[in-house]
């Protein structure tokens, strides 16, 4: 295994402050490769680790007795992040999680823990070689019990695409979304990308991607990903038939957590009696233009001005909707429908047109 040492640089005049180098190395039985890589986990993955400071002659600084900054990237931590040398070295098992592709755990003298101590900090710095991961699949990247974020918030995150399934379903003014068809309906294998302006035509509704990768952000409570790079191969794939949404779905954040970014249909849902110019929902509608819709008390939202701008909503209170098909998103706890398609709203006075969804690329 070869070792990677980083040392830190001095100026002439400034006195040189040991340790000037960290080496790192790792005993793990399999740490994968590029082409075989371990299996993606949000888990607690155990890496026994050893470290030693090293003087700038590389010969051990067993004097130094000191705290160095522990990182991860990509991923997590899953403890502190600080161990303790002691006589210049250190070595334990340190737990991370979320790692993808080529991951690495990172050494840095940034100073002592102990408010009280007056070691002045080298930031010598050392970093193992990489353990590689798997990609996440949307469905992996998603799976969590806390649907106001997933695993890699924050991160430039690069999903599974090469060897699955992904295809456009959708698209808007500012991007589009996608799903992983090699997972089932429902378990988290869609994702919203933001492109900040119409997608280019490559990417038109049917289209196969092979690479997505982007900033992974929780935007309002919905998973996003921004400043995405896509590509595609030029054959296309079905696009998922949508959702039936019941209200017992509707009532239920997890539920809904699993058909977000995927396009779910309401059938014969009402616009609420309370619905009136003095109720919340209303002062939300006309600043936000998203209007309720309810079955057996649950209640979903919808936006459709911008698409169906002739449907006035207030016209039609206490009214039962044939159907409104839409792409699902939250906002800090409302679960609302983006009407993409005039055709994906029937009004209830309007006969059901029947939709010829393209299922592939035009």
């Amino acid at each position: 295994m070869l070792l990677v040492l980083l040392g830190c640089s001095q100026l002439a005049t400034t006195p040189r402050v040991e340790p000037s180098f960290v080496e790192v190395s790792w005993t793990l039985a399999s740490a994968g490769s590029a082409e075989s890589p371990l299996p993606f986990t949000s888990e607690p993955f155990s890496v026994p680790v050893s470290v030693r400071a090293l003087n700038v002659d590389r010969s051990p600084a067993s004097d130094f007795d000191g705290d160095l900054t522990v990182k991860v990237r990509p991923g997590k931590l899953r403890q502190d992040d600080v161990v303790t040398l002691a006589d210049g070295e250190w070595s334990g098992t340190l737990s991370i999680a979320n790692g993808f592709g080529p991951t690495r755990l990172w050494f840095t003298d940034e100073g002592d823990r102990d408010p009280d101590s007056t070691r002045t900090p080298g930031y010598a710095a050392g970093v193992t070689e990489p353990i590689w991961f798997a990609y996440p699949t949307i469905a992996e990247l998603q799976a969590t019990t806390d649907h106001e974020t997933n695993q890699l918030a924050g991160e430039y995150a690069e999903l599974r695409a090469v060897d699955r399934q992904l295809v456009v379903t959708a698209r808007d003014a500012a991007g589009f979304w996608a799903t992983d068809v090699a997972d089932a309906v429902g378990t988290g294998n869609s994702i919203y990308v933001y492109t900040f302006s119409r997608p280019d035509e490559e990417l038109a509704e049917g289209a196969r991607l092979t690479l997505l990768n982007g900033i992974d952000q929780e935007y309002l409570g919905s998973t996003q990903l921004s400043f995405p790079s896509t590509e595609t191969d030029g054959t296309s794939l079905d696009v998922p038939q949508p959702i039936e949404l019941t209200g017992s779905a509707a009532c239920n954040d997890d539920a809904m957590e699993l058909y977000e970014a995927s396009r779910v249909r309401a059938t014969d849902w009402q616009i609420p009696t309370g619905f009136t110019p003095d109720s919340e929902d209303y002062a939300d509608f006309e600043e936000y233009g998203q209007w309720p819709l309810q079955l057996g008390g649950c209640t979903v939202y919808v936006e459709s001005g911008t698409t169906v701008p002739d449907f006035y909503p207030p016209d039609h209170v206490g009214q039962t909707l044939p159907a409104v098909e839409g792409m699902l998103k939250e906002i800090y706890g409302k679960w609302i429908l983006v009407v993409v398609d005039a055709e994906d709203l029937t009004p209830p006075d309007g006969r059901r047109r029947t939709r010829t969804r393209t299922l592939g690329r035009p």
